[in-house]
């Protein structure tokens, strides 16, 4: 599932099931969170097994059951973009677990916050918290009914944005991620505006978590629009990004001992996929056939029927869509490529999981070793 793909699907959940998340949530989400504490300068926390923040009924008005595991929202009290950076890299870990078939809800009020208080140190604010946890398939009637007494119908998208008929495609599909971002009480008090080829993020009304549904806004507005980058503050500016294309795979064999996955080591140190960059009328299958005889030596049959997406900025002003499919080695000899690939090695998914170096990998990996998997059953 990809980002835009869990804008769609995402809801506030308030109901969890009595389970705790697994090793694999607990990493996939502890990584996400010390990478965008890294890039934000926030010091966000996952807190798990701890059901104190949401036990008292007085401070949740009963809103909520089950929630034994939430993300704490805290950074430098003199920062004074704190909120809206909140909003905006907090929803990224929201739609990381809606990714994940996790349920969230942005909380501001109503948990307890004497029990979060020790989570801020010295010279730090605890802003709101994230509930996140496994929940049901399908909503009861008490969740439905909470939900209808603290929502509102959304705003239309003439509503929420102006400048609609100069505007690119991608303005629309930004302003369209807008509308489905969540907001206190969903009063939805962000106005986006595309002017003279300039798009802007403004505050339509005032209200005590404006600043963090904004940053959230932003974000999906990023999301929508595929890739960019926002001044903070209201009104804040957007410029686009230059899109780039690579396609790879997740490389993986059997063996006496079980199957196993090609992980190579880019000369930047990280540890993923081979992949690369696609070139002009290639199709993306091509490009990871290709790519992958470069990189490692080995040519291989490419499985399109798995086909995951990662984003990510490779540097400022460019986005980039990577591509990957599962493959299946069919011959060539082995070999890294001496430019680009400082190492390469076999590995069992128990081994390969913890290696590879970004979250995003991980969850590729994760639905890779989920469909191998369910071939044999």
């Amino acid at each position: 599932m990809t980002f835009n793909e869990a804008i769609l699907v995402r809801l506030s959940n308030r109901k969890y099931l009595d389970r705790p998340l697994s090793e694999e949530e607990l990493s996939l989400l502890d990584r996400a969170v010390r990478r965008l504490n890294t890039e934000s300068g926030l010091r966000m926390q996952l807190v798990t097994e701890e059901p104190e923040a949401f036990g008292s009924l007085r401070k949740s008005y009963g809103m909520f059951s089950n929630v034994r595991n939430y993300i704490a929202m805290v950074g430098p009290s003199g920062d004074h973009d704190l909120l809206e950076k909140c909003g905006y890299y907090g929803e990224q870990l929201v739609l990381l677990a809606t990714t994940m078939g996790l349920g969230t809800c942005w909380v501001a009020a109503t948990y307890d916050r004497s029990a979060c208080a020790p989570l801020a140190g010295q010279g730090e604010t605890l802003c709101c918290v994230i509930a996140v946890g496994p929940v049901a398939p399908e909503r009861g009637l008490r969740e439905k009914m909470v939900r209808g007494v603290t929502h509102r119908k959304s705003k239309t998208l003439a509503e929420l944005a102006r400048g609609m008929g100069e505007a690119p495609d991608w303005f629309m599909a930004g302003a369209a991620a807008v509308q489905r971002a969540p907001s206190g009480m969903n009063r939805q008090p962000i106005l986006m505006r595309y002017e003279n080829g300039s798009v802007s993020a403004e505050l339509a009304e005032e209200t005590p978590y404006c600043m963090i549904d904004l940053g959230i806004a932003k974000y999906h507005f990023e999301v929508g629009a595929h890739g960019g980058t926002w001044t903070w503050g209201a009104p804040g500016y957007f410029e686009k990004a230059r899109e780039e294309k690579s396609c790879g795979a997740v490389v993986w064999r059997d063996t006496p001992q079980g199957h196993q996955y090609l992980l190579v080591q880019h000369n930047a140190r990280h540890w993923s996929f081979p992949k690369g960059h696609v070139e002009k009328g290639e199709r993306e299958e091509d490009t990871a056939r290709r790519e992958i005889l470069e990189e490692t030596g080995l040519a291989v049959s490419v499985d399109t029927s798995f086909r995951e997406v990662v984003t990510y900025y490779p540097k400022p002003g460019v986005v980039k869509d990577v591509i990957f499919f599962l493959a299946q080695p069919t011959g060539g000899t082995e070999h890294a490529q001496e430019e680009e690939i400082a190492n390469l090695g076999w590995f069992s998914y128990q081994d390969a999981y913890p290696l590879v170096t970004f979250a995003t990998d991980a969850e590729v990996l994760q639905a890779a070793e989920e469909r191998i998997l369910s071939r044999g059953r």
